[in-house]
């Protein structure tokens, strides 16, 4: 029993499994998912990356967003890298904007670079931005609207006077 010995040669102790080291984002940091059966209202902040294939009713901000093909996200997107498999109703601010075939997009995407596959549907509006910086709150920053005279809301174009009336007006856009 204990000092037989079976023949077999010892196996090493067992070792804690860990990540892969594939680059996943900021961080190096493993994803949030939100799985195809989870529905979120309400908005989602995160450093990493996040991975859904669920719906969200809400506003999301991250630095890289994938939605999948069964995700849906009814709400504004504020990251750095976006990959767009599923459907998205709602701005989409980003560095870097990819949407696949299989991507429906019902809104405005501002970005840096942008590539479409065959077979992506997009209703809305691109602009081409140098840099899209967003501050704290995912929002546009004042430094990149002051460079701009016009923000357009849905068919009214609005003339900027003050950061704080630029504040406000995107706080509005958000509440609709």
């Amino acid at each position: 029993m204990f000092g037989k010995s079976s023949g077999r040669t010892p196996s090493p102790p067992a070792t804690p499994r860990s990540t892969p080291t594939t680059v996943l984002g900021k961080k190096g940091m493993t994803p949030s998912v939100i799985a195809a059966d989870l529905n979120v209202l309400g908005n989602i902040i995160s450093d990493g990356v996040l991975d859904i294939d669920g719906k969200i009713d809400g506003n999301v901000r991250c630095h890289t967003a994938s939605i999948r093909p069964n995700g849906r996200v009814h709400g504004d997107i504020s990251a750095e890298i976006v990959h767009v498999y599923g459907t998205i109703e709602g701005t989409i601010k980003a560095k870097a904007v990819m949407l696949y075939s299989s991507a429906k997009v019902v809104g405005t995407i501002m970005h840096e670079s942008l590539s479409i596959e065959d077979g992506a549907f997009v209703d809305g509006k691109f602009k081409r931005t140098d840099k899209v910086f967003l501050d704290e709150e995912g929002n546009v920053s004042p430094s990149m609207l002051s460079s701009a005279s016009k923000l357009q809301f849905d068919e009214d174009i609005v003339e900027l006077s003050s950061e704080e009336e630029v504040r406000i007006l995107e706080n509005l856009r958000l509440v609709r």
